[in-house]
């Protein structure tokens, strides 16, 4: 009941967030590194946290979905044929041990719900605030550590990947939507990455209210709203896809970096187009993947979705409204990209 008022309850902010002891655990005291264009293991530095990045090769595919797929949303087309550059991402989202380790190092108590990041002349961040302590349980109690961290904002997740760019001296940050669908895909041009039917996932039509819906494919590897009890799970639980990503679809949607539009792949038109990064400017930003509140329809690799900033922040108790946590978001996690840059290759 992150945000929500009721009065027999104390409304006060977390204080112990994020408090935790890392007992006899192993300190990482410098970052990952990268030798070459292939799989890496990143380590938070002054944590015991770290995480896997998979190498995306670099490639052509058609963003977008046709006419005739099952649930196509108008918001999907018109298809567009994209190049994508090589880059690195995280193979799941990004966990709750991840996103406590921002804000132990950066989190403070005594901030202000709208506390904003610090820049230095020349737009060289010189050291980062990171987010307030969230009102009541961010995790809804279903858990930390391994679960993909939730309820945090767009700019929240900005904030961790600008703090993650500044400790590993590489360029992280959320991925394009032209990324995220193409990593998505893994190569394949179906409405998921595996094969399989939407219309048969879903509780329409007389044969599936009849018989039940057909899950024995997608259980593998989506949570979606007809296997999810409503909501998340750890990311053990699903198979990887083609490029070796675990919940790309389900389980939480995820930020996008590109401002939303309905239309946004119209502005593509003319042939191909290299590492799109959406329209200029917008107010609010894709999201991708959908969750494990969605059904079949809107987890499929061209779905598309946006924030809702108003509506997520409706019960926040504060004045004004906090830049880092949503009240009424529980869906919503983020991954991240590491950009393939020549000087992150060098020895």
């Amino acid at each position: 009941t992150v945000g929500h008022h009721d009065p027999n309850r104390l409304h006060a902010k977390n204080a112990d967030f994020g408090i935790t002891s890392t007992g006899n655990d192993t300190i990482y005291t410098g970052p990952g590194f990268i030798d070459g264009f292939h799989d890496f293991t990143e380590y938070i530095t002054g944590s015991n946290v770290s995480f896997e990045m998979k190498a995306i090769p670099g490639g052509t595919f058609s963003m977008g979905s046709k006419e005739d797929e099952p649930f196509r949303g108008e918001n999907e087309g018109p298809v567009t044929e994209v190049i994508v550059s090589p880059f690195f991402m995280a193979r799941v989202e990004v966990t709750w041990n991840e996103y406590m380790a921002f804000f132990k190092q950066t989190g403070a108590k005594g901030k202000t719900s709208d506390a904003y990041l610090n820049v230095v002349k020349d737009n060289e961040v010189d050291a980062i605030s990171g987010p307030t302590p969230p009102w009541g349980a961010p995790d809804q109690g279903w858990g930390k550590e391994t679960m993909p961290a939730i309820t945090m904002t767009h700019h929240a997740a900005e904030v961790y990947c600008l703090w993650l760019s500044k400790i590993t001296g590489k360029t992280y940050r959320l991925p394009t939507e032209a990324e995220w669908e193409y990593a998505a895909r893994g190569g394949t041009t179906t409405p998921y990455f595996f094969e399989g039917d939407p219309k048969r996932y879903v509780r329409q039509g007389i044969r599936n209210k009849l018989f039940g819906v057909d899950t024995t494919g997608i259980n593998s590897f989506i949570s979606y709203a007809e296997n999810s009890n409503v909501r998340s799970t750890v990311p053990e639980l699903k198979e990887e896809n083609p490029f070796g990503l675990v919940n790309m679809l389900g389980n939480v949607a995820e930020f996008c970096s590109d401002w939303y539009a309905e239309d946004a792949f119209a502005i593509y038109s003319g042939g191909s187009v290299t590492d799109p990064t959406g329209p200029a400017s917008g107010e609010e930003h894709v999201i991708r993947g959908g969750s494990f509140r969605d059904d079949a329809g809107n987890v499929r690799s061209a779905s598309r979705d946006a924030t809702r900033s108003v509506a997520w922040l409706k019960t926040d108790p504060q004045m004004p409204k906090s830049i880092w946590w949503y009240s009424d978001a529980t869906h919503v996690g983020f991954r991240v990209v590491c950009e393939n840059a020549e000087s992150e290759l060098s020895e």
